[in-house]
């Protein structure tokens, strides 16, 4: 039997047989929207950025096994959110969803509390980009001239600049949104590919032993090694969050 062939109409009419009306220009590609949530989720990036936090808390342990550890809690959640996604695909999300499953008499509160749980994540995350990203090129401007004396404040004004311009690009210059993504998603998996090519070739024939990679356990935070761990896994769940930024941006894809 022939499977049916998708059309852009099947959206909106599935929007509307919900009660919702298709207003946002559909204007992402598949490739775009795998931009979106590689640039928003960029798992090297946000690990790479990230170090000092696991580091300290377990060493190479919290790294190896506490990203593997963070990854299948986070492909639970992601399987559960993408079932939501493929039979109620609107821009509310997961307050949508919960009033959809929830009892009809919770359903004002647990939404609300729901919408605003999600939102108050998503500004920690939008200063956590803005913050790892002044980070970054401060480091990078340090590096490339040794006499420069950082200042908290220059990295105030680039992380202040950094957050401006992520604003004006997503309120005003929604139209390049699906440019800008396909682009970011070129550069990251370029920039992948050659610093880790530079990292094996520039610490080679000097590598660890696989003993200390997988099971040294170094703890520099001054609690108990348990408690040190859970707070190395923080990497871990920073490399992995915000996967549901497709889900929200559905209505525009």
């Amino acid at each position: 039997m022939a499977r049916p062939r998708y059309t852009p109409g099947d959206d909106a009419a599935h929007l509307a047989a919900m009660g919702h009306s298709q207003e946002l220009k559909r204007n992402f590609s598949t490739l775009s929207m795998l931009g979106l949530a590689f640039a928003i989720l960029n798992s090297w990036t946000a690990l790479s950025a990230s170090l000092s936090l696991a580091l300290p808390s377990g060493g190479p342990t919290s790294v190896i096994w506490g990203f593997i550890t963070a990854g299948i809690c986070d492909l639970c959640l992601a399987a559960s959110l993408a079932e939501f996604l493929s039979a109620y695909p609107t821009a509310g999300g997961q307050y949508h969803w919960v009033a959809v499953i929830a009892w009809e008499a919770w359903v004002p509160i647990l939404s609300w509390t729901t919408g605003w749980i999600n939102v108050s994540g998503w500004i920690a995350l939008t200063a956590t980009g803005g913050l790892l990203g002044s980070q970054l090129i401060k480091g990078i401007i340090a590096f490339m001239n040794p006499g420069y004396d950082a200042q908290r404040w220059h990295q105030f004004l680039i992380y202040v600049a950094h957050t401006l311009v992520a604003f004006f690009i997503n309120a005003f210059g929604t139209r390049l949104l699906p440019l800008v993504t396909k682009a970011a998603f070129i550069w990251s998996i370029c920039g992948f590919t050659l610093i880790s090519i530079t990292a094996l070739a520039c610490a080679s024939p000097e590598y660890q032993s696989g003993e200390f990679v997988y099971r040294a356990f170094i703890n520099e935070t001054g609690w108990p090694d348990g408690i040190a761990w859970l707070l190395g896994l923080l990497q871990g769940a920073l490399a992995l969050t915000a996967f549901d930024a497709v889900a929200v941006s559905q209505p525009a894809s």
